[in-house]
């Protein structure tokens, strides 16, 4: 990226009396119209100017010597601005900008066109449109390189068409992606911010540029949240907020900004809202996470029944959610449902088989069921565990996913109290599709612990449609 970087800023200070040779953009001068065309707009070159203005003339002829010509009339136009005073005349400069476009010089056709209306405010709209026009065509251009893989090539033409024109969001929030696609996410926060500024302004007279603003909010938001930017990330969601307020994912977005910046007490009234609202809706509606929370809601506030509920529901869309799992084992504990606390458990033990608590709960259920012997066979495996497993995390992305755990040295014995021997364990992780197919699995060797010494495990796999994990001993 430094090539695209040192190349902005030489083409930045193109023109100036201490600048050297700009870099040219050679799509740009490529893009220009056979014809000269007049101006929209009242010019009068004088002198110098005239004669540079000529030139450019006879630079379309396409059996003229183009580059000389050009050369010729830049030279002769910068005399006149230097010589002749002509610094104050608006034709000098917009016409040093028509030669620019020719040469490709980005930077040049920016700051001479931007003196020339601010000497001649009517021509605006002549100057916007040669703007406009050469911005569409290098962001298109820039677009083809995108598709062909050439990011760096992209971003040169992309910044470049951005020199020219800036008031529309799509290249500058074309932009952002990249560098948000490359990890840059610094790089991505200025360009969606500033798209956000052009398509806030846009979207007061211009409807078609509420998505525009709206996407770029959020995607502002989200790389605020990504570097850690979390009081930035705030005013942000707040405002994106004012104009779609029932929009969840941003609600979540700034309840978990709110929490980042340390303000606790903002994010829990803004999570309480959101679940009060969503259990009043279709859980099926839902996505897993929100009926979870919904259901983690009812808990605390000792609703057991409505919590059982609401993780029933998550265990049907996911039965290996070992989160919705375990939630609806307690939830059942809760409400004295053993019988379906035993089956719930069952499915525990089945997923992970050497985690304590899913044999306690096992236990539980057996005993609220007067059955005594299982009770003691429960008892029985979990004493004989010569670790005890607990998942600490588990991520899941697009293509892939990942499994942290730690496991803790115990002292097995068998059920009349005698000491077991441990050893070295292998664990063969699987991770599963919510129809319960393998996707990938992995074997996980955890060495010989004493009681009370952990050792901590990490399991990536690839591979889509992951929607939990379950392990077993080999």
């Amino acid at each position: 990226m430094k090539g695209i970087w040192s190349g902005l800023l030489a083409t930045a200070v193109a023109g100036t009396a201490f600048a050297q040779s700009p870099i040219l953009q050679p799509k740009l001068a490529e893009l220009q119209p056979p014809k000269f065309n007049v101006p929209l707009c009242p010019m009068k070159a004088q002198g110098s100017v005239d004669k540079g203005l000529n030139a450019l003339k006879k630079a379309h002829d396409p059996k003229a010597d183009r580059a000389a010509q050009l050369t010729q009339a830049k030279d002769l136009i910068l005399q006149g601005i230097a010589k002749e005073s002509q610094g104050t005349n608006a034709a000098a400069w917009y016409y040093l900008a028509r030669v620019y476009l020719m040469q490709g010089d980005v930077g040049g056709v920016d700051s001479a066109f931007r003196k020339a209306q601010e000497l001649q405010p009517q021509c605006e709209i002549d100057i916007d449109q040669y703007r406009q026009n050469n911005w569409a065509q290098l962001a298109n251009a820039g677009l083809e390189k995108q598709k062909a893989g050439d990011i760096e090539g992209a971003i040169v033409l992309f910044r470049d068409a951005d020199r020219l024109f800036s008031k529309l969001p799509h290249v500058v929030s074309n932009l952002g992606v990249l560098f948000a696609n490359a990890g840059k996410e610094d790089s991505a926060a200025v360009y969606f911010a500033k798209a956000l500024v052009i398509a806030e302004e846009g979207a007061k007279t211009d409807t078609t540029m509420i998505t525009d603003r709206n996407s770029n909010a959020l995607n502002l938001a989200l790389m605020y949240q990504r570097i850690n930017r979390q009081k930035d990330a705030i005013p942000v969601l707040q405002k994106y907020l004012t104009w779609e307020p029932n929009n969840m994912d941003a609600r979540k977005a700034l309840a978990q900004s709110y929490r980042g910046a340390g303000m606790a007490s903002s994010a829990d009234s803004l999570e309480n809202s959101m679940i009060a609202e969503m259990s009043k809706q279709n859980l099926d509606s839902l996505d897993t996470q929100d009926i979870l929370a919904i259901g983690v809601a009812a808990f605390n506030a000792q609703k057991y029944d409505e919590a059982a509920k609401a993780f029933g529901a998550a265990v049907k869309r996911n039965p290996y959610s070992r989160d919705a799992v375990y939630n609806l084992a307690n939830a059942y504990l809760a409400v004295k449902a053993h019988d379906k606390l035993v089956e719930t458990a069952a499915k525990l033990v089945e997923m992970e088989p050497m985690n304590e608590d899913v044999y306690r709960l096992l236990g539980q259920g057996q005993k609220g069921l007067g059955k005594d012997a299982e009770v003691l066979k429960a008892a029985e495996k979990l004493v004989g565990l010569p670790i005890t497993i607990e998942m600490t995390g588990f991520q899941l992305g697009r293509t892939g996913a990942k499994l942290d755990g730690t496991a803790t040295g115990r002292n097995p014995s068998d059920a009349q109290g005698k000491p077991i021997k441990a050893a070295a364990t292998t664990l063969v992780v699987e991770f599963v599709t919510a129809a319960g197919s393998v996707v990938e699995s992995k074997e996980v060797q955890i060495p010989l612990l004493t009681p009370g010494a952990s050792h901590s495990f990490s399991v990536e796999m690839k591979g889509a449609d992951i929607a939990g994990w379950r392990y077993r001993q080999k």
